[in-house]
C-alpha cells in the first residue's frame, strides 16, 4: 500500500511513497477523493513525467468517499 507524504492544495500536486516505485508525483486531478498527507492509497495507473520518471495518473483511497 502506498501513502501520501506531501500535498499542497494551492499548488495542486504532491508526492506518494510507493513500495515498488519510490517517490511518485501526483496531481490533484489524478485522485478521485480529496487527498491529505497520511492517506493510504492505491496507485491504479502510472504514467511518465516529462523527464521519463514515473508519475501517478490515477489514485484511489478506499477509506475516503469519491469527490464530486
Amino acid at each position: 500500500m502506498a501513502k501520501i507524504t506531501s500535498f499542497s492544495k494551492e499548488k495542486g500536486f504532491g508526492y506518494i511513497e510507493h513500495p515498488e516505485l519510490g517517490n511518485l508525483l501526483f496531481d490533484f486531478e489524478a485522485c478521485n477523493f480529496n487527498p491529505e498527507v497520511g492517506d493510504e492509497v492505491e496507485v491504479v495507473e502510472v504514467g511518465k513525467r516529462f523527464d521519463g520518471s514515473p508519475k501517478a495518473k490515477k489514485v484511489t483511497c478506499a477509506a475516503k468517499p469519491p469527490k464530486r
